[in-house]
């Protein structure tokens, strides 16, 4: 799914970066890095040249280093496209691109990843990384599939678990795809998983009812993953 260019080892907090991009999509950049949340401390966004939000102040230090460092792997994409304006944060908490610019952020625990692509691209793009936790997977798996998705993941080759994790991760994915279209709330309802391709890393999800003039009920679209020993990659472009 990705083609790795750079490996480093910035910082403490920083503690693992790659930047490549899509292999498929190749004019869609990604950058992957591990951070270490105790060696956070507020001087850190002046350091890495990230702006501190108003609405960050009295979150938690989780909180302020997850943000802390999907908005430094946007950071690194932008830079290397040649662009030194920063991601800001909307009124509605999404990211805020600069001018030319398209992408998706997200992170979790010990790990965040960002993508990008030129505005001009004109596609859709969503990303998401997720932890493996079986046991919560099969306790909310009803809160985010319907019987007949789970009948589907179960019939596939995949651990049940493993499916289910990715199954989450792809209507994340989704929408944050199709929110900058949508420009509201939906739930995990307005999409239905209807094909799984193993072979291709592929789950195939389809929107059950209108969500823009474009996105009528039957807009179907792929999201691929990458599963390792601990965590999920889902993403739609």
């Amino acid at each position: 799914m990705f083609t790795l260019k750079k490996y480093s080892v910035p910082s403490a907090f920083i503690r693992q970066q790659k930047i490549g991009f899509v292999t498929n999509h190749p004019e869609v950049s990604f950058c992957l890095i591990a951070f270490e949340t105790s060696y956070y401390s507020d001087a850190l966004f002046n350091q890495l040249s990230i702006p501190f939000p108003h609405m960050l102040k009295s979150a938690v230090i989780k909180r302020q280093a997850d943000y802390l460092a999907g908005r430094y792997a946007a950071s690194q994409l932008l830079k290397e496209a040649g662009c030194d304006v920063a991601v800001s944060m909307g009124n509605d908490r999404a990211p805020v691109w600069p001018a030319g610019w398209w992408g998706s952020i997200s992170h979790t625990e010990k790990w965040a990843i960002a993508i990008l692509a030129p505005y001009r691209s004109n596609i859709n793009l969503g990303v998401d990384i997720e932890t493996l936790r079986p046991r919560v997977m099969r306790e909310i798996a009803t809160t985010f599939t319907t019987a007949s998705e789970r009948e589907l993941i179960a019939t596939s080759s995949l651990p049940f678990e493993n499916a289910l994790l990715i199954a989450f991760s792809a209507k994340e994915s989704l929408f944050k795809a199709l929110y900058p279209q949508v420009q509201h709330i939906f739930g995990f309802e307005a999409a239905r998983l209807c094909e799984i391709s193993t072979s291709q890393n592929r789950f195939t999800l389809e929107l059950t009812r209108p969500l823009a003039p474009s996105l009528h009920t039957g807009y179907r679209t792929n999201c691929y993953y990458l599963m390792n020993e601990d965590r999920v990659i889902t993403l739609v472009v």
